[in-house]
């Protein structure tokens, strides 16, 4: 999977990017974080992930090995 993290600016309700032209993907999911936040709020995407009634078990067992090996490093 290839994945981008940019920081952009909104203005009036918009928001442009160019992705790189070594980006190939057809199709894309995007989802916009708020990048104002100070950091409260920083479990709720991982909570959002993890009650969307789309994700298969397989899907959610990743994401919890992944974060126990996140933690290790805290």
């Amino acid at each position: 999977m290839q994945a981008i993290k940019q920081y952009i600016e909104v203005i009036d309700g918009s928001i442009h990017f160019n992705l790189p032209k070594n980006f190939t993907a057809k199709r894309v999911e995007l989802i916009i974080l708020s990048a104002d936040d100070n950091g409260n709020d920083s479990g709720d995407f991982q909570r959002f992930l993890l009650d969307s009634p789309e994700m298969s078990d397989n899907e959610y067992q990743t994401i919890e090995e992944k974060r126990r090996h996140l933690n290790q490093w805290k």
